[in-house]
């Protein structure tokens, strides 16, 4: 009787255990996969568990006996494993699976939903770009991979700053984004590891955007793109859809990238790794990058400087309308007058207008700039205890610009008003011309050398000798975050929490160089240089709007004092590719007219302004089951604030220096534009900004064919000093047409709504100034665009129908049609728009432009009708952010790929392709009036120069992404090398 009462507990003693961890072949792990283990023991049964969130399998209770372990995942190939399980053994048996029949579409994801489940059983599109994608793009950075993500349109991160795409240049060329659909950067929400990260260190129109240059790409396992708006999952900025980053969390061993993407003239280097271990039960994963760039100037690409160098009337394309050598207007300063006209032109590479003498800028805009961009990144994920686990990362990068390239000098500000660059009879640069071209009929037509009139110099003060001015940039982002969650039972159903904190914070400079408006006036009267002793004061009675101060012995031109020289015979070589004085002398040249470097050095100082960026953002989020097999749910609630603000150094800060006179206070408001000539200047600015969202999900699978999710947030703001609110719901399904072992076809679809709120920008009424091409001046010129605090939200309807298909041997295809209906879109008043409209000789519609002009007089709106500047002579332009009446944008999406062995390897072949097949921005009107400033129009297949709110858009992206003003990548024809050791997993 003891024997038989002891039998069951002997049994008890002698079963064993398998467990283990299955990741894919990057080292993520993947939770889903179903493990089933068969063995005689089990007498025909089965055992069948499924991996956890963090990709672990426990089996047991297990007689002792042979086992075959069955591992599956859709998507996945399905592996098996043999083991001879011992009594009273526990073997760890730790599983890789590659990608299956489905490579991008199909991995395991969290994007989207905040219920997991494979991308394959959601009814919304995900893209999914896999480790092993990532490197064989040779992607050294990731704003290759979003140039070659066929979905995101408008890419920024290659070019020059001036040139990136529509937005105003206050980036530095070291950021990246992603613009899904092309419908802004700041309308597509980038996570990393499910959770948002702060945006760029810059004021931006219509919002900010996250920079994913500052993610170390060595430490992504995965990149998931939901191809949707979500703001009924994630809220505000998910317009467009959602990037997730998601790291190598479960990464083991070592692994070193070194790799080079060499192409003429220039290179990409990376030098990366990343490390994972345990520690005790945690997984520590440590991962770092550098990048090096090297600078591309346009020299190093003929084609940029081709066509640029064909200039058309009006166009901006990298050419300006004063340069140097450049006109004279004489005996009063008359702008766009050539009384006298320097001779070298042409020689000096410039282009002859006859009024003037067109300076190209072009080669002093890099095509890529230097930068050194190091990124680092740690997290450490483990158990608290059996049922909670624990997550902490961090990240840090930095950016580095530190010859950041631009234009020898900016020509004068305002450009009507050229008093400040007046020269004299006695000035000794104009002595010397006469000397030679005295009476000439090009030169001197109307005998100006004969008479002792002042000349007025229209033109820069340096332009075709060069050299090039550099300006160091640089950056940082940090961020840290932190998660736990568990599981628990709550009504006999299993339960998962989740509870997390993240705080990041972006800092960064823009700078450009200026010249001192107080400066080259006295330099032009012979009185320039650090060691001359004469100062400046305001005169408003002036034309010049200033005065010399005591001379107290000084002599024009002599000891410690300079004169700046704007003829030609101060140059005696050009810095123009290809001019014909490049390597030749210019007969003209006197050494001792030459401006000196100490003086050049003297009238340039740096206008530069810091931007910090902060987010910190708090969730919680519950999800169970309802319903067996039937019903799935999550709920949450999100707290985030964010603040930012900007801070000028002395030289740039216009609230310190608003007049033409450096420290001068006393001007006219409409004339404060800051003592340099063309450079604008920066105002100091603060805000911040709470946001609170509650949100639920709901999954129902209605019989074994038709999944659906049902989902809604409700997001509310305190935005200057108005309560804003917006409830946005969305619905989404997915059915099962067919499916055997052959084939297997799905249709999927979702409609909903979503909403952005205006940004902090948006809505900041201190202005955002930058230079614009107008064409009705013929130059660049200041635009002060000012944020409105009565912005209304923008708000989207958007629905996606697709089908999925599958088919024996490794075949795959997707096509999904996806539709956007915008309202209340976020953008400038279109400049050029207001500039040409108020150029009409209708008094009615320069009457309704004219508080936007700002004339050499003042405000055109507070001037008499008769003393309005014509448009050519306008000195400003200000115009306010409104909410455009809207958009619609509607596309297709396609993919196909096949996978296939061969002999000792694998053949594997994919297509991607997205078709916009319309982008019609609405009519803008000019409120309070019966002005059209921006009819409606289409935007798909143009490049969108100076649209206000598209992007370059062209119609098929799936080859050729870098879609960009000169539709070129700058790196041209190229090779890739990269090599990878792994140590280990």
């Amino acid at each position: 009787m003891a024997c038989v009462l002891l039998s069951p507990f002997t049994a008890s003693a002698q079963e064993g255990r398998i467990a283990g961890t299955v990741a894919d072949d990057t080292g993520g792990v993947l939770p889903g996969v179903t493990v089933a283990a068969e063995g005689p023991a089990l007498a025909g049964d089965s055992r069948v568990v499924v991996t956890d969130g963090d990709g672990g399998y426990a089996l047991e209770a297990l007689p002792p006996g042979a086992y075959t372990l069955t591992f599956t995942l859709p998507g996945f190939e399905e592996l098996t494993r043999s083991i001879e399980l011992a009594a009273s053994s526990a073997p760890t048996v730790n599983i890789t699976l590659r990608l299956g029949g489905l490579f991008e579409e199909v991995t395991v994801a969290v994007t989207g939903t905040a219920i997991d489940a494979p991308a394959i059983n959601m009814p919304h599109a995900v893209a999914v770009v896999s480790r092993d994608t990532i490197e064989q793009q040779g992607s050294t950075q990731l704003v290759d991979l979003f140039k070659n993500l066929s979905v995101s349109h408008g890419v920024i991160g290659e070019r020059s700053s001036w040139y990136n795409s529509n937005q105003p240049s206050t980036l530095t060329e070291n950021v990246a984004n992603v613009n899904l659909r092309g419908l802004g950067a700041s309308r597509t929400l980038v996570l990393i590891n499910g959770r948002r990260q702060v945006s760029v260190p810059a004021r931006l129109i219509g919002g900010r955007f996250v920079d994913v240059n500052t993610i170390p790409a060595i430490a992504v396992g995965r990149l998931e793109v939901l191809k949707e708006g979500a703001a009924a999952t994630y809220g505000s900025d998910a317009v467009g859809g959602v990037a997730n980053f998601v790291t190598r969390h479960g990464f083991r061993g070592l692994e070193l990238n070194v790799s080079h993407d060499y192409f003429d003239s220039a290179g990409d280097t990376t030098v990366a790794g990343i490390w994972g271990g345990r520690i005790g039960a945690s997984n520590l994963v440590v991962a770092a990058e550098t990048v090096s760039r090297q600078e591309l100037q346009m020299a190093e690409r003929p084609w940029t400087l081709d066509r640029l160098s064909t200039h058309v009337g009006g166009n901006r394309a990298g050419w300006s309308s004063l340069g140097n050598p450049g006109t004279f207007a004489v005996g009063a300063p008359v702008p766009w007058t050539a009384d006298v006209f320097d001779p070298r032109c042409t020689e000096f590479g410039g282009q002859d207008e006859g009024w003037t003498c067109r300076f190209r800028y072009a080669p002093y805009d890099n095509l890529i700039d230097e930068q050194r961009q190091t990124r680092a990144f740690v997290e450490l994920n483990g158990p608290v205890n059996g049922q909670t686990n624990y997550h902490v990362e961090g990240l840090f990068a930095n950016a580095t610009i530190p010859n950041w390239y631009t234009t020898p000098s900016y020509p004068p500000f305002p450009l009507t008003s050229t008093t400040i660059m007046e020269v004299g009879p006695n000035h000794p640069g104009r002595q010397a011309f006469c000397g030679g071209y005295a009476g000439d009929g090009k030169a001197d037509p109307g005998g100006a050398c004969a008479c002792g009139d002042p000349w007025y110099f229209n033109g820069r003060p340096y332009g075709n000798s060069g050299p090039g001015r550099r300006l160091r940039r640089e950056s940082q982002t940090a961020r840290i975050a932190g998660s736990v969650d568990g599981d628990f039972l709550l009504g006999q159903r299993n339960t998962h929490w989740d509870v997390g904190v993240s705080y990041s914070r972006a800092k960064g400079n823009l700078n450009l160089p200026a010249v001192y408006t107080d400066r080259i006036f006295r330099a032009f009267r012979g009185f320039g240089g650090p060691d001359c002793g004469v100062g400046v004061m305001a005169d408003h009675g002036s034309r010049a709007g200033m005065a010399l101060g005591p001379l107290n012995g000084a002599v024009a031109g002599q000891g410690g004092c300079m004169y700046y020289n704007p003829f030609s015979n101060a140059i005696e070589f050009s810095d123009q590719p290809g001019a014909a004085f490049e390597n030749a002398a210019n007969p003209d040249y006197v050494p001792g007219l030459a401006n000196q470097e100490q003086l050049r050095q003297w009238l340039n100082e740096e206008v530069d302004l810091v931007s910090t960026t902060d987010l910190m953002v708090a969730d919680a989020t519950l999800s169970g089951n309802l319903v067996e097999n039937v019903a799935d749910y999550a709920v949450g609630y999100q707290f985030r604030y964010a603040r930012a603000n900007g801070a000028p150094n002395a030289a740039g800060d216009v609230t310190r220096n608003p007049c033409q006179v450096a420290g001068d206070a006393t001007c006219a408001a409409g004339e404060r534009f800051g003592p340099y000539l063309f450079t604008n200047v920066h105002r100091p600015y603060n805000a911040d900004q709470q946001v609170q969202r509650f949100f639920g999900e709901l999954a129902l699978a209605i019989g074994p064919r038709v999944e659906t999710q049902i989902a809604a947030n409700y997001e509310f703001y305190n935005i200057a000093g108005r309560h804003v609110s917006s409830f946005d719901p969305k619905f989404g399904g997915r059915l099962q047409i067919a499916e055997n072992l052959h084939y297997s076809l799905a249709l999927r679809g979702s409609v909903q709504t979503t909403f952005r709120t205006p940004s902090l920008d948006d809505l900041n009424p201190s202005p955002l100034t930058t230079l614009e091409w107008i064409s009705e001046t013929g130059a660049y010129q200041a635009v002060d665009r000012f944020g409105q605090t009565d912005l209304l939200p923008e708000q989207a309807f958007t629905y996606n129908l697709g089908a999925v298909l599958f088919l024996e041997g490794g075949v795959e295809a997707t096509v999904d049609y996806w539709s956007y209906d915008f309202e209340n879109v976020i953008g400038s008043m279109p400049y050029d728009a207001v500039t040409s409209l108020y150029s009409s000789d209708d008094p009615a519609t320069r009457q309704a432009l004219s508080p936007f002009i700002i004339c050499p007089g003042g405000r055109a709106s507070d001037l008499a009708p008769e003393d309005r500047c014509a448009a050519a002579n306008l000195q400003r332009v200000q115009i306010n952010l409104v909410n455009w009446p809207g958009l619609t944008t509607s596309g297709i999406d396609t993919h196909f790929a096949t996978r296939f062995d061969a002999g000792p390897g694998q053949v594997s072949l994919a297509w991607d392709s997205t078709l916009t097949v319309e982008y019609d921005t609405k009519t803008l009107p000019l409120e309070g009036s019966d002005l059209t400033l921006y009819s409606e129009r289409s935007a798909a297949g143009y490049l969108n120069v100076a649209h206000p709110i598209a992007v370059p858009l062209p119609r098929w992206v799936n080859i050729e992404q870098s879609y960009d003003g000169f539709t070129h990548d700058p790196k041209g024809r190229r090779f890739k090398m990269s090599l990878t050791y792994r140590f280990g997993r």
